[in-house]
């Protein structure tokens, strides 16, 4: 095949298809530089030596510079599969440091390749850019962030669509398995992270396996590729855990590398595909076609539903809580100060407060799916609470924003002996009313246990009462800045939790605390439970009376034992032990809460607790 030939198949002048050849074909038309290059590519025609020293001669010889990475194993496939088709050939390099790259880029500029399609050099990219551009080669860079330069596969939204698979199924504390030495896994990782910073979860990065499950309380692991997969299910196995039972998987890798077994859902990539892409683009750009290729786009889709579960937390009954959100103004003072006095505080912490709040992050901590409704105000004390809760799992779907009132505060002041006394401002609790809550119905349909209390209006606890009752739903009732609670109510609660003080203002009769307490169960109370401080609780309901001791611990600051109390008590009652077992581990909820200034940061988790109850409790 002569370049005679070439002409007269193509039907243009010898010196038309010289002209193609050498690259100086600016002033012919793309329908016959087309042509001509389909007929030379079809029958291989090389031009002869003389030629072929021409720098703009095309050799239709493309080169692939990698790193040998298993991942671009499909990648190089779909490439040279195009390359085929097309009627190129590809001279395949990898290179495992800068020097072997310098050295493979020499070597293609040398074979005079008409382009170089070259994974991103990171650092070293100018020094390989610049080789390029003397020898008038055109290129791509994989995966480089700079468009000007390169081409990026989106691994941002494989890992944001594997998160939100997982979203979807209930899980808000996710970790991405990653090797950070690999840009890829850290782009999916990237993917992972801003899914769930758009929907209010908590993406937590791990030293290992233990951090991700134990400490942070991941409930799901997206994993950046199947050794990944097989590391969790060895690590399953010795631990004792169950996958999706426990802890759910989704792998994102090649479709190629997935496999079968062990069983995992997976996002699959198809880098198969995109090496094609990528070859008929730096075609398209060499031969100047006239229409250019659209932007890649891959729809991601998870294969199925083999390791994914709804978290353990979500697989149990919800809990309801009811009641005041807002800041904690606390001040360190020796004693409270007397009428005209003025004293000194020694210091002043500012913190999430509220016993709906506090109940709410008290019942999430250890592992309960938790509604919370009420009211904040259009301000930052508002948007810092909303933060505080989305952060530690807490539904906040019926958390209204007040565009009137402020969010309440709390001025507390702590004694040196952890006894605290409180000045409330109520603010936007004040706007929580029965309407709030009837809007709210539909979250009552799975709870087991609404939790209320009287610091927000007496029409929003009644319809709460109202609606609990409905759907069968058990209730816990703390009266709390209140001077009276009517009598009517009391035959609707199943729980009915004052402190001593509470316990005398509201009983208009008797002098004991038994005497008191049994006035509320005549009443129709179910269980009265009388919480006492350093001196414990005292408990009675129809078959069952009991004191029980306050947990060991040395208080620091005793605001909101009584939340982290109620919390514990109606999470573990949740988990059906029996009232005796749920009280102990309500003390010690209590107890270790009284540790550290603040309610919030000093509200338990379930490692901890279970610790503790088993350090009191060796047995």
């Amino acid at each position: 095949m002569t370049i005679n030939d070439i002409a007269a198949l193509a039907g243009v002048s010898i010196s038309t298809v010289s002209k193609i050849i050498n690259g100086k074909d600016n002033g012919i038309k793309p329908e016959t530089r087309e042509r001509v290059l389909g007929i030379v590519k079809e029958y291989r025609y090389k031009p002869y030596n003389f030629i072929k020293n021409n720098i703009n001669t095309k050799t239709f010889l493309l080169g692939l510079l990698l790193s040998g990475n298993k991942k671009y194993a499909s990648f190089q496939y779909g490439f040279l599969t195009e390359a085929e088709k097309q009627g190129y050939q590809v001279q395949l390099c990898f290179s495992s440091s800068v020097q072997s790259r310098e050295k493979n880029i020499a070597a293609l500029c040398n074979n005079r390749v008409d382009a170089v399609v070259c994974e991103s050099a990171g650092e070293d990219r100018d020094a390989a850019l610049a080789v390029l551009k003397k020898n008038n080669i055109p290129f791509v860079f994989l995966d480089d962030e700079d468009p000007r330069f390169g081409l990026a596969y989106n691994y941002q939204n494989a890992g944001y669509t594997a998160a939100s698979k997982l979203v979807a199924a209930g899980h808000m504390r996710i970790s991405c398995l990653f090797d950070k030495s690999e840009k890829h896994e850290r782009e999916i990782a990237l993917g992972v992270e801003r899914c769930l910073f758009d929907n209010h979860g908590i993406y937590t990065e791990y030293k290992d396996l233990y951090e991700a499950l134990y400490i942070h309380g991941c409930s799901a692991l997206v994993c950046c590729g199947r050794n990944k997969v097989l590391d969790v299910y060895e690590y399953a196995l010795l631990h004792k855990f169950r996958i999706p039972e426990d802890i759910s998987l989704i792998c994102i890798d090649d479709k190629e590398s997935i496999g079968s077994f062990p069983p995992v859902s997976a996002i699959p990539l198809n880098l198969f595909d995109f090496g094609r892409y990528i070859c008929k683009y730096i075609i398209r750009k060499l031969e100047k076609q006239k229409s250019p290729l659209p932007p890649y786009s891959e729809d991601f889709i998870c294969t199925d539903t083999e390791s994914i579960d709804l978290p353990v937390r979500l697989r149990s009954k919800r809990i309801i809580v009811i009641g005041s959100i807002h800041t904690d103004i606390l001040l360190s003072v020796k004693e409270y100060p007397q009428t005209g006095e003025t004293i000194p505080a020694d210091s002043l912490s500012v913190l999430p407060g509220g016993k709906g709040i506090n109940q709410a992050v008290g019942a999430a901590k250890l592992g309960a799916k938790v509604s919370l409704i009420g009211n904040v105000g259009r301000d930052f004390d508002g948007n810092m609470l909303l933060n505080v809760l989305h952060e530690n799992g807490v539904d906040t779907s019926a958390v209204n924003i007040d565009p009137e009132n402020p969010t309440g505060k709390a001025y507390i002041h702590v004694q040196e002996d952890g006894e605290s006394g409180i000045v409330l401002y109520s603010g936007a609790n004040l706007s929580v009313s029965a309407d709030t809550v009837y809007q709210t119905e539909k979250i009552f349909s799975d709870a087991a246990f609404c939790l209320l209390q009287t610091e927000i209006p007496m029409g929003a606890v009644k319809a709460a009462i109202e609606i609990a009752r409905k759907h069968n739903v058990k209730i816990m009732l703390k009266p709390s800045a209140v001077k009276k609670i009517d009598e009517e109510l009391l035959s609707n609660l199943d729980y009915f939790i004052p402190n001593k003080k509470e316990l005398h203002q509201l009983c208009p009769c008797g002098d004991s605390i038994e005497e008191k307490a049994a006035w509320f169960l005549n009443k129709g109370v179910k269980t009265v439970i009388v919480t006492l401080g350093s001196e414990g609780c005292y408990v009675i309901g129809r078959n069952f009376e009991q004191r029980l001791a306050a947990a060991p611990f040395n208080p620091v600051d005793t605001t909101g034992a009584a939340d982290a109390f109620i919390s514990a008590l109606a999470v573990y009652l949740v988990k059906e032990l029996p009232l005796s077992q749920a009280l102990a581990y309500a003390s010690c909820a209590a107890g270790f809460s009284t540790t550290r200034a603040g309610v919030v940061p000093s509200l338990i988790d379930t490692t901890t607790l279970e610790y503790y109850m088993h350090k009191m409790n060796p047995k």
